[in-house]
């Protein structure tokens, strides 16, 4: 990790797989919880489960190495914020879909979830 500035550091850490389960368990337990109308219980678990699992690969994982792998390469290369933004709308529209109780509304967000992953399949502005 000494060779990485901490801004790659961070885009990286978002391909390792223990940080997509993070991710992925807890927007899970949040949209069970939403549909449970918990709201409260599950934007702490949507946030702090998704915190501790940033903390914990940045701390601990070796992300030069990772930085090498082809997802390591996509996301240096296709993850700009604007695809980190989609995701997170994504996820947004997927909380508020279990919080309305509407399958299309989580699918959408997960579709959306999909289309931020997808950044090389975007049309590319030429200039």
């Amino acid at each position: 990790m000494a060779g990485m500035r901490l801004a790659d550091k961070v885009l990286v850490h978002q391909a390792h797989p223990a940080k997509i389960g993070a991710d992925v368990t807890a927007s899970m337990v949040s949209n069970v919880l939403l549909w449970r109308g918990r709201p409260k219980i599950a934007v702490a678990a949507r946030i702090l489960v998704s915190v501790a699992g940033s903390a914990a690969v940045l701390s601990m994982a070796n992300l030069d190495t990772l930085a090498k792998t082809r997802r390591g390469q996509y996301v240096l290369e296709h993850m700009p914020p604007s695809a980190q933004a989609i995701r997170l709308a994504g996820d947004t529209l997927m909380g508020f879909g279990a919080h309305r109780h509407s399958r299309a509304l989580l699918l959408a967000g997960a579709a959306v979830i999909v289309a931020g992953w997808s950044h090389a399949a975007w049309p590319q502005a030429s200039g």
